[in-house]
């Protein structure tokens, strides 16, 4: 080309050399191509390149969004442009007043922010919680995005389905499996009501079910509970506590059977909620809001509550365990 360029046009070509070096010069070992043409071609890949990027990211973010744990249909569209979204974003970062104004960036920003996290995937936590701080500590925010990415009807499953009446069940289920009132440290003398009775069913699951394996490591049923639910005394230094316990879960202050306070800990961060189920409900949306996987030493405890409680299948089809398996068989049975 650089040849026919000279040929064409006589008075561009040099004096030295073959005449046209200033226009193409190929390569030799090490050292790249150079020229004119060449310099316009290698700009002009560049920006073809990064044509074809955005446009497989559009496209991909179009179709199904990535989820790590369950497959969900396409998010909808958003109604803010990409400019007001990055505004919203900044503004939020650094306000958490007045809620008013909190709540409706939030509600806008939803979409979006549910398509970035899964075009992010390979952010930790901490970072998707820099960028979107309002998710952790403002109420009601965990539930708004869990009810985008899955179906409206799942997101009351907990509250519909844990009533004391199945909590019985579940505590009956638990009195022919293990010994849960060692580790639990409580007698059935102590369960004098209602919540009692909702609370310890919850805590009880980590001591029936199997504890989480990782490679060859299995954990203890003591590790299992503090990864599902941490008690811990009043009085407890919490910002030491954050600073040692970063994973999703639950912190209970107080007594299991009748907590003083609940809290959704995630990150260094914590919201507090009115009750242990509510705090379970929070935890379990957290995980498909971020879109991570349970953490391993309690991931059966959670399968259990995501097939059996809130009915969802995993996002590529694997055999379910078989102790959710015969657990959810047993209290279907029950009367």
């Amino acid at each position: 080309m650089a040849r026919a360029v000279i040929e064409e046009f006589p008075f561009l070509k040099d004096e030295e050399g073959q005449g046209f070096e200033a226009w193409y010069t190929p390569g030799k070992g090490l050292h790249s191509a150079t020229g004119w043409l060449e310099e316009k071609l290698r700009n002009m890949r560049r920006r073809i390149n990064q044509e074809k990027n955005k446009t497989n990211i559009s496209s991909s973010s179009a179709t199904v969004s990535k989820s790590k744990l369950v497959q969900f249909t396409s998010l909808p569209e958003s109604s803010i442009s990409e400019e007001d979204y990055e505004g919203m974003v900044e503004w939020l970062k650094h306000h958490v007043e007045p809620l008013t104004k909190v709540k409706e960036f939030m509600s806008k920003t939803s979409v979006k922010r549910a398509s970035w996290i899964r075009e992010h995937s390979d952010l930790s936590v901490d970072a998707i919680l820099k960028e979107h701080p309002r998710l952790i500590d403002t109420p009601g925010m965990i539930e708004l995005d869990f009810a985008l990415v899955l179906p409206e009807s799942v997101s009351d499953n907990l509250f519909l389905k844990w009533t004391p009446s199945f909590a019985d069940k579940v505590i009956k289920y638990a009195e022919d499996q293990a010994k849960w009132q060692v580790y639990l440290g409580i007698n059935m003398e102590q369960i004098n009501s209602d919540e009692a009775k909702q609370n310890v069913a919850l805590s009880i699951l980590p001591c029936i079910l199997p504890a989480g394996r990782k490679c060859k490591k299995r954990c203890s049923i003591d590790d299992a509970l503090s990864s599902f639910i941490d008690v811990k005394p009043i009085g407890t230094n919490i910002p030491k506590y954050l600073e040692d316990n970063l994973k999703p879960h639950i912190l209970v202050l107080g007594e299991r059977l009748h907590p003083h306070q609940v809290f959704l800990v995630c990150e260094g961060k914590c919201l507090e909620r009115s009750n242990l189920v509510e705090a379970v409900d929070s935890c379990f949306k957290l995980f498909y809001v971020l879109d991570m996987e349970y953490p391993w030493q309690s991931n059966v405890t959670w399968e259990f509550f995501q097939k059996v409680v809130y009915c969802l299948e995993d996002k590529t089809p694997r055999k379910t365990t078989s102790a959710v398996i015969s657990m959810r068989a047993t209290l279907n049975s029950y009367a």
